[in-house]
């Protein structure tokens, strides 16, 4: 869907973004991990052409961008940045018709449109759909924001820190709101983030950049088991396994078994929550419930096989 063909940014003789070449899969999440100024919302703000390429092509279904108007390809894209940018002066549904409107539908088929995208996000139509930016909380209003940004039904989308701003629990239950959209929709995603843990919550790939250049793109897996280089193991930290369980729901771990006596926690904890549950507790098993049912049990051994499998893997 998108291609990075020897991109680059130049200003003077230094480089924002040095000869990179990228394929981010259709239909999945790719993040864009990196410390500050390594050139990852430089090459975010290439894709739409909000900032024009010194050299090198990108390519959004197989054309190159270039032989697009700027207004063309941005209606394919969706965009979604921390400011969030709602028009103070107009409601919540006007804002989320933003893009419809501009499109010429009518007026019963982009109401609808609203209706649905807000119901997406978690937000009851008949509640927030009057409102003002003013009169939501930060959370509210950056769903509103990813509403927007799906309005007019784009193949791809693309976000600039879009949680970074949200206190620590917003942005915890809207990461799991949006990881919820996202495999409903299975939009052409690029997140921009310098949140490992995020990174590892919502990616199907990381592509981790380094001083303008890639430094390795592959799964949460690959990089955490198998870094390419000194620079990514020391990126991602020595708690990265724990770092990754966090962004792992309980239940994917789960396998049958007897659950009589054993502490209990809902489907729904993470994994790493369930690992400090196991310390806490003194147990090296679980009893993982979905609204009060037994779903089975989760071991202590559950949550290293991954790990295992990586090692051997690599070896």
């Amino acid at each position: 869907m998108i291609e990075l063909q020897h991109l680059e940014r130049r200003y003077g003789d230094a480089y924002a973004v040095r000869d990179l070449n990228l394929k981010f899969p259709e239909g999945e999440l790719t993040a864009l991990l990196g410390p500050s100024g390594c050139g990852k919302t430089t090459t975010l703000r290439m894709i739409n052409r909000l900032t024009e390429p010194s050299a090198g092509r990108v390519l959004l279904g197989g054309r190159d961008t270039r032989d697009l108007r700027p207004e063309e390809l941005r209606r394919g894209l969706g965009y979604v940045i921390q400011q969030i940018g709602l028009f103070p002066h107009l409601t919540v549904a006007q804002n989320v018709a933003t893009v419809p409107e501009l499109l010429g539908w009518d007026r019963r088929r982009t109401a609808r449109r609203v209706d649905d995208l807000l119901e997406l996000v978690g937000l009851d139509p008949a509640v927030y759909r009057a409102k003002k930016p003013g009169e939501l909380s930060g959370g509210q209003a950056q769903r509103v924001g990813v509403a927007r940004a799906l309005a007019a039904d784009p193949p791809v989308l693309l976000m600039d820190e879009p949680f970074g701003a949200l206190d620590p629990l917003a942005r915890d239950r809207l990461q799991d709101a949006f990881k919820d959209i996202q495999q409903r929709l299975r939009k052409t995603v690029v997140l921009v983030t310098h949140d490992i843990d995020e990174a590892l919550r919502l990616g199907d790939r990381i592509a981790l950049m380094h001083a303008g250049t890639l430094a390795q793109f592959g799964t949460p897996d690959d990089l955490i088991h198998r870094p390419a280089s000194p620079f990514v193991r020391h990126f991602l930290g020595e708690d990265a396994v724990l770092r990754q369980l966090a962004g792992r729901a309980a239940a994917e771990f789960v396998r049958p078994g007897d659950p009589a006596g054993l502490p209990r926690i809902a489907d729904t904890l993470d994994a790493r929550s369930a690992l400090g549950v196991m310390l806490r507790e003194g147990s090296d098993a679980l009893a993982v419930l979905r609204e009060g049912v037994p779903l089975g049990v989760l071991r202590w051994d559950d949550l290293r096989v991954r790990e295992a499998q990586a090692r051997k893997a690599q070896a």
